[in-house]
């Protein structure tokens, strides 16, 4: 699936909150969007789920998506969504329940519904002991996978993902990320993920699509933005991500380049910790 969109612009009441949007999503990748809050991050995701109204041309596979009169369209579902703190949308008595709901009102045979499960849990580190248990029971971690766990159980095309971690603490966050880059990779499926943490975006995207004051500012390859465009990203209020910081620095402490393959944190620190370590024997 090839999402386009072409001169799409968002109103809310006399606001334009997204102005004159043009780019394509294409599958297979992982997406973040970035930007300070009120950028039109948030926005820019209900607008491809198709849940507020817009004007402009939105594309999918080259077919135009359905609107009436007033912009409004119909909600996309081969587009799956994921709030923030999604396990607040949690609602049946039991986990089991809760992960078949959505495939269960599309008349899905149950026995199609227990082997999907089955095959979903074991993604986020998830036991089928869980299933007769009520999700205020579990932890918070597990109430979040179960819940994204769901989403995922109808097989999404595009998965939206809005500030999926907010909340959990920084071994939830990794585990719930690695989780879901599994499953993209696993897939092939494509992730769109809202996020302020430039560490995760620099650690797990293929492509950033960085937003200012409700305008795309740009597209680019993850390594391309971290590693050469640091002066949008100053324009826009965005902080580097730490490692990439700590390379700038180790850059100007010894007054050399650094030929990094990357922006993740295990390739920079692969190339400035000898250096650093350096440093220091020279200092002793």
């Amino acid at each position: 699936m090839v999402y386009k969109l072409k001169n799409v612009t968002v109103t809310y009441g006399q606001k334009q909150v997204l102005h004159n949007i043009t780019c394509s999503i294409d599958e297979g990748k992982w997406i973040s969007i970035i930007g300070q809050t009120g950028a039109g991050k948030s926005t820019f995701a209900k607008l491809l789920k198709g849940l507020i109204p817009f004007k402009g041309d939105y594309h999918i596979n080259e077919q135009p998506i359905k609107q009436d009169s007033k912009g409004n369209c119909y909600v996309i579902p081969e587009i799956g969504f994921v709030f923030q703190y999604p396990e607040h949308q949690l609602f049946e008595i039991t986990v089991e329940k809760e992960l078949s709901f959505a495939l269960k009102s599309k008349g899905i045979k149950q026995t199609v519904i227990s082997d999907t499960i089955s095959s979903t849990l074991p993604l986020f580190d998830l036991s089928e002991d869980i299933l007769p248990l009520a999700p205020f029971q579990l932890s918070g971690g597990q109430k979040r996978r179960v819940a994204i766990a769901s989403v995922l159980m109808t097989n999404p095309n595009l998965l939206i993902v809005d500030e999926p971690t907010a909340g959990l603490d920084p071994v939830s966050r990794t585990k719930l990320l690695k989780q879901l880059k599994n499953w993209q990779q696993q897939t092939k499926g494509t992730i769109l993920f809202v996020s302020h943490q430039m560490e995760d975006v620099a650690q797990y995207s293929d492509e950033v699509m960085v937003f200012h004051q409700g305008s795309l500012m740009g597209h680019f390859q993850v390594d391309t933005l971290f590693l050469e465009k640091t002066s949008l990203l100053k324009q826009v209020g965005l902080a580097l991500p730490e490692a990439v910081q700590l390379l700038q620095l180790t850059e100007e402490l010894s007054d050399e380049k650094i030929q990094v393959t990357s922006c993740k944190e295990e390739d920079i620190f692969a190339k400035v910790i000898p250096i650093i370590n350096a440093r220091r024997v020279d200092y002793e």
